[in-house]
């Protein structure tokens, strides 16, 4: 007698972007324009990451909180960056978070953050186009002005 084959239950998903609200943005053509539409974030007491969804003209099309952590630390993984970006038919993305120190030194965690999801966006066909660190005074820091190499994503994951 052949033994028959274990069969499992697997369940069947279907997947839907749900919106949970609406915020007023215009054209992100850089740092300064994240700064001003992103101040909820930048006056944050903990660090959150936040991912701006863009079309092929830097639209913005969504906006995703990715994590919020802790005063000075946010685990991120590249997995719940590109949930939404993917659903939303995101051709780019720039990621925004905030140093509630008001301290606009990238850590060594956000060099590693920053090169991972431009990695992962190549990967995908997602570019990372910035990564932006807000000072609750308004002041910012963007990788793409002060290290662009983090954001070429050239490197296998």
């Amino acid at each position: 007698m052949k033994d028959e084959p274990v069969c499992y239950e697997v369940p069947v998903y279907s997947l839907q972007l749900v919106q949970e609200g609406s915020v007023k943005a215009g054209l992100i053509s850089g740092p300064n324009e994240l700064a001003l539409t992103l101040k909820d974030v930048a006056r944050s007491d903990r660090e959150q990451m936040v991912a701006v969804f863009l079309n092929t003209k830097n639209q913005p099309v969504g906006r995703q909180t990715v994590s919020i952590g802790t005063l000075n630390a946010s685990l991120v993984h590249p997995r719940e960056v590109f949930k939404a970006a993917l659903l939303s038919n995101t051709n780019s993305l720039v990621l925004v978070h905030n140093h509630p120190s008001g301290d606009l030194t990238p850590s060594k965690e956000d060099d590693e953050i920053t090169e991972r999801i431009a990695r992962a966006g190549t990967v995908l066909g997602v570019s990372l186009l910035d990564h932006v660190i807000l000072a609750p005074d308004g002041r910012f820091y963007s990788y793409k002005d002060e290290k662009p190499q983090c954001l070429e994503g050239g490197h296998d994951l």
